[in-house]
């Protein structure tokens, strides 16, 4: 199980660099306010984020804001089938 986020392909290497940037501070941002570890991988246009608990996955659910200046940058997905090839 992880979860996904996703920002677009145009732009260049500056607007995905930025929106990298942006998760990335969010997202530790989040984890330093509930006291979570987690770890990321990037994956061209996605990073991936895992938990070591499952009850993380469900606090995160519950408390992630979208950033209302990039809200399809901080929007993400739950992916729970590994073999999920969509």
């Amino acid at each position: 199980m992880y979860i996904e986020f996703t920002w677009p392909r145009g732009g260049g290497g500056q607007t995905a660099a930025h929106a990298l940037g942006t998760i990335s501070k969010k997202l530790a941002t989040w984890a330093n306010k509930y006291n979570v570890e987690y770890k990321t991988k990037t994956i061209k246009y996605k990073l991936r984020v895992t938990f070591d608990l499952d009850e993380y996955y469900t606090l995160f659910g519950l408390t992630w804001v979208l950033d209302p200046k990039y809200p399809s940058w901080t929007n993400y997905r739950l992916i729970s089938d590994l073999n999920n090839k969509i």
